[in-house]
This record gives structure tokens, C-alpha cells and sequence, in this order.
């Protein structure tokens, strides 16, 4: 049994849960909803202006998420020059310096862009209105949450801690139905890839060029090094590769030369060999999603990196199914 003042931080912990999910689950849908809406709203041409990536002075390691990516741009509605700096509907994220800067670098100063403007605020704009990995995030979050909240909650409501007929708590079964979750996304992220990939294919074509095949370096800090006399680094190398097109009179750049997931090298020997598939000033045909042109690729039919979805919902299947059967072995068994 709980005594008295376990059962009360039982609850308040139960009841914080419950507001954070419920706020969670509200904005997931808002935000769900607002795509949806974004999707039919008017367009209208604009220019960037302001490109670039700010970094937290105090930046330490490649792998922590304190990079902005800063993208400003001008649009003209009804006489008036506006100024936004809206990528997409709840904002961008603090990011790896890796990720804002492949970002910025498909919005090039002097680019003209489609701004997708609210057709009832003039300054409610958007230029990626479909863009879904805020979405991901926060629908992962959200079914973290909802579990914590449900495992207090039925902690608070027995008014002890729920253990199975031989003793196993009840708190521990979350952790492999979790890893399972995540193994069921895996699947969905193979097959959706694979979908794209096959439709890709088959998407309208245009003449574009190579604007930068280089390599990144990340510096990542060797949290293992017990001596905190002096930071240890270990970098590892990802391909940059930019190619620069136009559909109608807009400017798009592209970052993807296939649908597989980006490939990390722990050598830049091996990275400079992935990059010198393309070279700057190279002429390539990219294949791009006529209702979203700013969504294209290099190499549709390519399966490079494509099997790292299915690979890694492999390992939360064996991991959570290896532990849930373990759990009801001892805890019914």
C-alpha cells in the first residue's frame, strides 16, 4: 500500500500527466487540422532574404539539438511588402547543426519561393504547409505520455502499486508495448518508403544541376570519457549533396539523391567516395512530386538505405517481444 503522502504525489503526478497528454492530444489535432486547411490556401510568389543557421555560443557537441534554422522572406499581398519567417505550422524546433544547415541550404538567398497565405490573414503564411516531422514527433510524445498518465492513474485509483499474481509490477509492461510501438513504425516507415520510391518513379522530370556534393563534418563529444580535464571527440562524416531546379518561374533546391535513410560514415574517406557520385556543376534529371515540386529526387529507383527502417523495427520487435514474454513468464507464469 501507498502510504498517505505516496498516495498524494501519486496523484499530482498522475493529474500533471493527464494535463500534459491531454494538451498534447489537442495539439496534435489542431495541428493535424491546420495542414489539412494549409493545404487549400492561396499562393503567392516571394523572395528569401535571410538564410542562414544560428548556433548557441556555448555549442559543444554536433549531436545536441541547439541549432536555429533562420530563413526570412519577403511576399507582397494587396500593395504591401510582408515579411515572414514561417517554414511550417508549429514552427521549427531547435535542431542538430547538421539539420538546420541542410535546411537553409534549400532556401538560397534570392530564391523565389511559393508563400502559402491564409486566405483570412494575409500574415498567417507558410512555405512547407505539409511538412509532417513536427507531426511525428509530437504523436510519439503524445503515446508516451498517455501511458505514464494511465500507469499513475490506475496506481492512484488501487491506491498501491499494481502488481501482477506472482509480483511483477504492472508499471514494467509499458516498456516492451512501447518498443513494439516502435517496431509498428518501423514497418509503416518501410512500407511508405517503399511506396514513394514505386510513385517517384513514375513523377514528371526536370533538367536540373549540382550545386555542392561535399562532405559534413560532425564532431560529437565522447560522453564515455571519465577525464573532464579535456572534452574527447569522435566525428563521423554525412554526404552533403545540393542540386538546384526550376519549376514554372520558382526556385527549388533538393537534398535527397534516394529515399533511404541519410547515410553516416565513420570514415570521410568513405563519404568523399559516396560524394564524388555527383559533382558541382553536374547536370542531373530530378524527379519531382507535381503538388508538392519542392519534394523531389535524384534516384527513385535506388534502395540504398531504404532496409534501415525495417532493420531497426527488427531490433524493438526482438527487444520488446524478448522482454514482454520474460515479464509474463514471471509475472504470470
Amino acid at each position: 500500500m501507498l502510504d498517505a503522502h505516496q498516495l498524494l504525489w501519486t496523484q499530482i503526478g498522475a493529474g500533471v500527466c493527464l494535463l500534459i497528454f491531454g494538451g498534447m492530444l489537442f495539439n496534435l489535432l489542431r495541428t493535424r487540422s491546420q495542414m489539412e486547411a494549409a493545404k487549400n490556401w492561396d499562393t503567392v510568389e516571394g523572395v528569401i532574404t535571410v538564410s542562414r543557421v544560428e548556433q548557441l555560443s556555448e555549442h559543444v557537441s554536433d549531436d545536441l539539438n541547439d541549432a536555429s534554422p533562420i530563413v526570412r522572406y519577403r511576399y507582397r499581398v494587396g500593395g504591401q511588402d510582408i515579411e515572414s519567417d514561417r517554414i511550417a505550422i508549429g514552427g521549427q524546433p531547435m535542431m542538430t547543426r547538421v539539420l538546420a544547415g541542410k535546411l537553409v541550404g534549400r532556401y538560397p538567398v534570392g530564391a523565389r519561393v511559393d508563400v502559402h497565405i491564409n486566405p483570412n490573414d494575409p500574415k498567417n503564411v507558410l512555405l512547407e504547409p505539409a511538412q509532417q516531422a513536427n507531426l511525428s514527433a509530437m504523436l510519439a510524445f503524445t503515446i508516451v505520455f498517455g501511458f505514464i498518465a494511465a500507469i499513475l492513474v490506475a496506481h492512484s485509483i488501487a491506491g498501491h502499486v499494481l502488481y501482477t499474481s506472482n509480483g511483477a509490477p504492472l508499471f514494467a509492461f509499458p516498456l516492451p508495448i512501447l518498443a513494439l510501438l516502435g517496431a509498428v513504425f518501423g514497418v509503416v516507415a518501410f512500407v511508405r518508403g517503399r511506396q514513394l520510391a514505386s510513385a517517384s518513379a513514375r513523377w514528371p522530370t526536370v533538367a536540373g544541376i549540382v550545386t555542392n556534393s561535399g562532405v559534413i563534418e560532425e564532431a560529437i563529444e565522447d560522453k564515455r570519457n571519465d577525464d573532464k580535464s579535456f572534452i574527447h571527440k569522435t566525428y563521423r562524416y554525412q554526404v552533403d549533396l545540393r542540386y538546384a531546379y526550376q519549376i514554372g518561374k520558382r526556385d527549388f533546391v533538393g537534398t535527397a539523391a534516394n529515399w533511404g535513410w541519410t547515410a553516416v560514415y565513420g570514415l570521410r574517406e568513405l563519404a568523399e567516395k559516396a560524394a564524388s557520385q555527383y559533382r558541382q556543376g553536374q547536370p542531373v534529371t530530378v524527379y519531382y512530386d507535381p503538388e508538392q515540386p519542392g519534394n523531389a529526387v535524384l534516384e527513385p529507383d535506388s534502395r540504398q538505405g531504404s532496409l534501415a527502417p525495417l532493420i531497426a523495427a527488427a531490433i524493438c520487435a526482438v527487444t520488446g517481444g524478448l522482454f514482454l514474454a520474460f515479464l509474463i513468464e514471471v509475472g504470470f507464469n
